[in-house]
């Protein structure tokens, strides 16, 4: 079971950082379809919402189907591309959103070396590699507490988030990532403005791989935005998400996790400088706790984040999210959950969450 657990996970990372290319090439040239469909049903209420019954998409995982190619061009060169689009399984949408390009999750063409993967395109960041490796709800939206204070967009949540605005993948970047020597693997990403309003971004990360110990460390630098970062109209701010449009922004992440077969310790931090172009400052200071423990043929996960956040001229504000939930492996490529999440941000009504999903790889 314990390789069940890291499955879902695991294979994220691979089909996103490199294309699952860390090994060398075997055929002449591949074509290989995949993908991942989650779905669930239950209640969904996030801090100072109204209960919300239904079905939903990716609560665990954000479903999605791909298409990657490689070529073998000899002397350990190669050949990849990488097309991957997001599923709304419950409504047969394409998308997360309406406002998702198609092939939004990633799009890149590459080549791969004996020293690691070079991708041209629409390539997911090192930052959210990071922040799904180290919680135990890996890449949920719905369930994940760190997922959901960093990496939701900040319209969807009750409270200013870190990442939401940059997303998961930076279109218009080149990025490198090494091939792993003596545990350590870095990469490096840069993605141009090219007239856009989400500005120029820089991000370096390095992980390090010994035994059951796996950390990590990114920073990334946003500038020369003109990017709503909080409320998406001054209607719906709040002291939690105000109206804040992000000029400049700059995120250092870091975590560990511990895998002792039976159970598997996280740890993780994101601090988070927003500036506006009118002087306005938003600070945010993120962190998570978790494990995962082996129960039968599954495992029970919990995890809790806290943010803190301070604004110019404006009282401090807190958010502090539990999910506990119970991960069942049905078999290598099917699994089914159960989870119960509570959240609380300053001077609102808590809220509370319940699902039963189901997971299929493919």
């Amino acid at each position: 079971m314990q390789t069940h657990f890291k499955k879902i996970t695991l294979g994220i990372i691979a089909s996103t950082a490199i294309g699952g290319l860390s090994t060398s090439v075997q055929a002449q040239s591949q074509v290989q379809m995949y993908g991942l469909l989650d779905v669930s049903a239950g209640r969904l209420q996030l801090a100072g919402a109204g209960k919300t019954a239904g079905v939903f998409n990716g609560s665990m995982t954000t479903s999605y189907w791909g298409i990657k190619t490689q070529e073998d061009l000899g002397g350990g060169w190669g050949a990849a591309t990488q097309m991957e689009s997001f599923i709304l399984v419950n409504s047969g949408a394409a998308g997360r959103s309406s406002a998702d390009p198609y092939w939004a999750r990633t799009s890149w063409v590459g080549l791969t070396s004996p020293w690691g993967v070079f991708q041209v395109g629409r390539a997911v960041t090192p930052g959210f590699l990071l922040a799904i490796s180290l919680n135990p709800f890996g890449s949920a939206t719905n369930l994940g507490p760190y997922m959901m204070h960093t990496y939701m967009p900040s319209p969807t949540q009750p409270f200013l988030t870190s990442e939401g605005a940059s997303d998961s993948a930076w279109a218009n970047s080149l990025a490198f990532t090494s091939r792993p020597m003596q545990g350590w693997r870095f990469t490096v990403q840069s993605a141009l403005a090219q007239g856009g309003n989400t500005g120029k971004r820089n991000t370096v990360g390095i992980n390090y791989t010994n035994g059951g110990f796996y950390g990590g460390l990114v920073y990334e630098k946003m500038d020369q935005m003109n990017l709503s970062w909080g409320a998406p109209v001054a209607p719906l701010a709040t002291a939690a998400r105000p109206l804040i449009t992000a000029s400049s922004v700059q995120n250092i992440q870091s975590g560990a996790s511990y895998d002792m077969g039976p159970a598997k310790l996280f740890a993780q931090n994101l601090k988070s400088n927003i500036d506006a172009s009118n002087g306005a400052q938003a600070r945010l200071n993120t962190s998570q706790l978790g494990t995962s423990v082996l129960a039968g043929a599954g495992r029970v996960l919990l995890s809790v984040a806290h943010t803190n956040e301070t604004q110019t001229a404006k009282a401090n504000q807190a958010r502090t999210t539990v999910s506990m939930g119970y991960d069942l492996w049905l078999s290598k490529r099917t699994d089914v959950y159960v989870a119960l999440l509570r959240d609380r941000v300053t001077g609102v009504n808590p809220g509370t969450s319940m699902l039963l999903g189901m997971r299929h790889t493919f």
